[in-house]
């Protein structure tokens, strides 16, 4: 489905505006430069864009990648497919910016530094005042939309990782949850132990039979339980559980003196609150089994969390210094193993390649499975050396591992590595694709093996394709 931004483009990029596009490059494109020389010395006594720009990476990285912006905005764009791919590519820059958790008051601001410069330079040209209005407007819908996109992309972006952040958290409360469940089921077994005891006590009061609603059980159901699995069955079960055991306790106070109803009713009491403790012991169990953030076949991240931790890594290494590093691991020649010994067994090597993987890395390193026999390594604090030497580790740990096959066989496998250091580029994607571009030279060049990337190897340009 089309978008308002494809009809505003195709309105800008009408044939009567070709000639205009062409004035307004004659002026901008020899100023290219001073434009973002200005916008950067002015971004740069800027308390909060300091946090996402500095002036190295100003000067090897962002300047090079405006002035493109610059050069390319003012083309005039006849065909809807160079329309369509100049769309993609501001959807793609608002996307970095939501990656970065770039403030948007500071795009906004920025847009307005650009603009009010080339305004500048229309006005002290030589263009005649028909043709300044022109060049202004046409300028200014330019500008404009460019802006829109960005911002529409990153909100998109940001409303993701928002999402994204608040389910990472869960899955470290959700071992809360499955904690209360287990505790809960000892309040449960005790409530109803204290509860037969006091029952044969001779001073006892049947007016204060205790409640369930009032125990730690009841409380729980009632207040934390709803929150975590509301619409879901075992919400119900334990609410009807509840009421359940509170009509028996009425029961029980009206037919407290007889001793044959008393008998039934303690035996349906001890089913109802049996039937609690079975059911928050079931939660527990499939709380700890099924975590949607893990692949689960070798219980590592998957995918879904990548873009948080590297979001985070990638903060506390353009703000507090602390380089982080990403691996790319292959395993080698995996669909021979496939191929030979049977999905089930390549399903083996997976698991044993995860284990591997895992023991070799620091407690504060991240693994993922990609997917197929791929897998990714997020290290924090990091330099050149200490990330080849934590490669080349893993790739002697898998080399020497005996993979156990399902026959009591048991295979030799190895892995290829592409490793990059995060470079000070506020896309955390860059490093990732310069990892992937190493692990593909590493391929290329005999496999089992190590390759680190060439920080210089890949453009702006080349990411944003």
């Amino acid at each position: 489905m089309k978008s308002i931004y494809h009809k505003i483009l195709a309105e800008i990029n009408v044939p009567e505006n070709a000639l205009v596009f062409a004035k307004i490059r004659a002026v901008i494109d020899p100023h290219a430069e001073d434009i973002v020389h200005s916008f950067y010395r002015i971004m740069l006594t800027d308390k909060k864009a300091i946090l996402f720009i500095n002036s190295d990476l100003v000067k090897h990285r962002l300047k090079a990648s405006l002035i493109n912006w610059i050069n390319i905005a003012f083309l005039y764009r006849e065909t809807e497919k160079e329309q369509d791919a100049y769309l993609k590519y501001q959807l793609e820059i608002g996307l970095i910016h939501g990656r970065i958790d770039l403030p948007i008051s500071l795009v906004n601001y920025g847009m307005y530094l650009i603009k009010n410069k080339i305004v500048e330079l229309l006005l002290h040209s030589k263009l005649n005042r028909q043709e300044l209005n022109k060049a202004t407007l046409l300028s200014s819908q330019v500008l404009d939309c460019a802006l829109g996109l960005m911002n529409e992309s990153y909100q998109g972006e940001l409303i993701i990782n928002e999402k994204e952040s608040e389910a990472f958290k869960l899955q470290f409360s959700t071992h809360n949850l499955a904690f209360d469940c287990e505790r809960l089921r000892t309040s449960l077994s005790d409530w109803m132990r204290e509860l037969l005891f006091t029952i044969q006590q001779e001073q006892f009061d049947v007016d204060h039979l205790p409640t369930i609603r009032h125990s730690n059980f009841g409380l729980w159901v009632t207040h934390k339980a709803k929150l975590f699995l509301i619409n879901r069955t075992e919400y119900i079960e334990l609410v009807q559980l509840l009421d359940d055991i509170d009509e028996i306790l009425l029961k029980l106070k009206d037919g407290f003196k007889d001793l044959e109803q008393r008998k039934i009713l303690l035996k349906e009491l001890n089913m109802f609150v049996s039937k609690s403790i079975w059911l928050l012991g079931d939660i527990a169990k499939e709380i700890i089994e099924k975590d949607n953030g893990r692949d689960s076949l070798t219980r590592l991240f998957n995918r879904r969390y990548l873009e948080t931790v590297l979001r985070h890594e990638t903060e506390c290494s353009m703000q507090s210094g602390l380089i982080f590093g990403v691996l790319v691991v292959d395993i080698d020649f995996f669909k021979k193993i496939n191929d030979n010994y049977g999905h089930d067994n390549g399903d083996k090597v997976l698991v044993q390649i995860a284990e591997v993987l895992t023991n070799e890395v620091r407690a504060g390193d991240f693994v993922f499975r990609l997917g197929g026999e791929e897998f990714l390594i997020v290290l924090g604090d990091i330099n050149s050396k200490v990330i080849m030497r934590a490669a080349e580790k893993i790739c002697l740990a898998v080399e020497k591992t005996a993979f156990h096959l399902n026959d009591k066989q048991s295979l030799s496998v190895t892995v290829s590595v592409g490793t990059a250091i995060h470079d000070g580029h506020p896309d955390f994607n860059r490093t990732v694709k310069l990892a992937d571009t190493a692990l593909y030279e590493a391929k290329n060049n005999g496999r089992n093996r190590v390759v680190a990337a060439n920080q210089s190897a890949l453009t702006y340009a080349e990411i944003m394709r």
